[in-house]
């Protein structure tokens, strides 16, 4: 029986006789004296054939369930405000907590939360999940297509690219992983189980995103895989090439070239340390900036390629939006948060008045970049800024795929011909450069 008052059940939620409405129309409640829909969701917004097991909590003006879509098979499912594609199944492991969320088709969720968070969907069976038991995906989070994590992991402003897979007992926060060639072992980039992306500096800033391949090439999917070994210290911000793999228990950080890199360990003893003083300021902004060069070409794929040229229905076209809105919502937290850094250089400049405890050339560049900032924030305010169209010969090349029939997103973009990749790649990276010539036009940067 129902444990709320019946006069809150009254008020709040559809009553059992209402919800016996929803199941003359073909959805399955399977036990509706404990599934709560709320009055505020649409009774046509819960479609014909999708299943709703007992327990289920289900809320918000936005939800949408579609056909097929299983609710709650392993245990109680809170959906508020969230968007389930056609065949997903939310969880199957156990308690899932959906907010703000798109669950593409077929999407596979074990048992945890998210929130704000968008799941592409699934194309293959080859890994047969999507999340595995205690998953957080938290703002900003974006899988792309058959991008997976196993048990026990944290996301957070993260973009995982086709078939990306994180490995279990994960934090991977303020990183875009890129990388590999198809859904099959060896072929997919992956994070190792144990690892975790540390995203605070000892400052309490944040400027500190990664780069796990790019957006650019690793957009095409025919670029070398990356593997990071298990128990990996990941020191952001990093710049790891494609090709790049890592030994089990590494520590990384900085730059990493492919082949494989073994990290380095800190030598013993104590130095004398003043977390207010900044070095390599040019490095760190530069750094991040070029972050925000590659979620611009990935926002400009989005528009103009996945809504522009793929989405083939209405529901594909919404699943697309939603995830161009993550990469906006990436960009944005990227720029606030070199915004920060570089306001903090004040502080830093006004304790080393007078001081030689760093060079004179330091000095000067963390100088120039609060006085050059203003501008520059402005000139990157939003991704929109750097459209330029979509070249032709790529258009042509997804119209002669889309002509094949009705085929999955990573099958039109590996099969498209190499003059249409060709000229897509120079397409982003001409957007990318745009952005980054900000910074090398405004910051003068000796050798």
């Amino acid at each position: 029986m129902r444990v709320c008052k019946m006069n809150e059940n009254e008020s709040k939620y559809y009553s059992i006789e209402e919800i016996r409405k929803f199941q003359e129309r073909g959805v399955q409640v399977l036990d509706s004296s404990s599934v709560f829909i709320s009055r505020d969701v649409e009774p046509e917004n819960i479609l014909p054939g999708c299943i709703i097991h007992p327990c289920s909590r289900i809320s918000g003006a936005k939800t949408q369930i579609h056909s097929s879509a299983h609710i709650g098979v392993s245990g109680p499912a809170t959906i508020e405000n969230s968007w389930i594609g056609e065949n997903a199944i939310v969880g199957n492991l156990g308690p899932v907590t959906l907010k703000d969320s798109v669950v593409g088709p077929q999407t596979i969720l074990g048992s945890g939360v998210a929130e704000n968070a968008v799941f592409l969907g699934k194309e293959s069976m080859i890994n047969d999940f999507t999340t595995g038991f205690g998953f957080r995906a938290r703002k900003g989070s974006l899988y792309e297509e058959d991008s997976s994590s196993a048990q026990h992991t944290d996301t957070k402003m993260t973009v995982l690219f086709p078939w990306t897979t994180l490995g279990s007992n994960i934090n991977f926060c303020d990183a875009l992983i890129s990388g590999g060639t198809g859904p099959e072992l060896g072929y997919f980039s992956e994070i190792g189980s144990g690892s975790i992306h540390f995203n605070y500096s000892i400052r309490g800033d944040k400027a500190t995103a990664s780069l796990f391949g790019d957006a650019c090439q690793g957009l095409f999917l025919d670029q070398a895989r990356l593997f990071i070994g298990g128990n990996n210290t990941l020191l952001g911000p990093i710049k790891a090439d494609f090709g790049v793999m890592t030994a089990a228990g590494a520590r990384i950080n900085g730059t990493l070239v492919p082949g494989l890199n073994f990290g380095h360990s800190l030598p013993k003893g104590k130095i004398d340390y003043e977390p207010r003083i900044f070095s390599g300021a040019v490095g760190i902004v530069t750094k991040q900036v070029n972050v925000l060069a590659e979620l611009t070409a990935l926002f400009h794929w989005y528009q103009q390629v996945r809504i522009g040229c793929i989405s083939q229905t209405t529901e594909q076209k919404f699943v697309y939006e939603s995830g161009l809105n993550i990469v906006e919502l990436n960009y944005q937290e990227r720029l606030f948060q070199l915004s920060r850094y570089v306001e903090a250089l004040e502080g830093s400049l006004s304790i080393l008045s007078g001081s030689n405890k760093i060079s004179k050339k330091e000095t000067a560049e963390q100088r120039q970049l609060l006085e050059k900032w203003p501008k520059i924030q402005q000139q990157l305010a939003t991704p929109k800024a750097f459209e330029l169209l979509i070249p032709e010969s790529l258009t042509n090349a997804i119209a002669r795929k889309l002509a094949e029939g009705k085929l999955d997103y990573t099958v039109i973009i590996k099969g498209m011909d190499i003059e249409g990749k060709q000229k897509g790649k120079g397409w982003l990276n001409t957007i990318a450069n745009g952005v980054r010539n900000i910074i090398n036009s405004e910051i003068a940067m000796d050798g």
